[in-house]
């Protein structure tokens, strides 16, 4: 969830003047936050910087459904199967509305 998270990024839009660092925002302004750049960032390790599914009032309604089954999934699969990647190739991820592998997963299941 941290390296690859469900989506790439998301934006916003500011309903007041702020400041962001060193920069003033007016209202208004579009942003977009990247999830892809903060997880991979150590300078943002310290304060725990971490919003795979979004967050506040706008937070993503199918986060609890999407860790639950995950979860569910993983160790259904994890009493029975050892999991390892079955090629050689890295993974490239494929930008889209929801971040996937481009070329799909092959994963190799070995009996404990």
């Amino acid at each position: 969830m941290r390296l690859y998270p469900p989506a790439r990024a998301f934006g916003r839009e500011t309903v007041g003047d702020c400041e962001i660092g060193d920069y003033h925002v007016p209202a208004g302004t579009p942003l977009i936050m990247s999830q892809w750049v903060t997880h991979r960032d150590p300078r943002y390790f310290p304060p725990y910087a971490y919003f795979p599914f979004g967050g506040g009032l706008r937070l993503c309604i199918g986060r609890s459904f999407a860790r639950t089954e995950a979860m569910l999934l993983l160790m259904t699969i994890d009493r029975k199967f050892r999991l390892r990647l079955g090629q050689d190739r890295p993974v490239e991820p494929q930008p889209s509305l929801t971040l996937r592998p481009k070329t799909g997963m092959r994963v190799v299941l070995a009996r404990h």
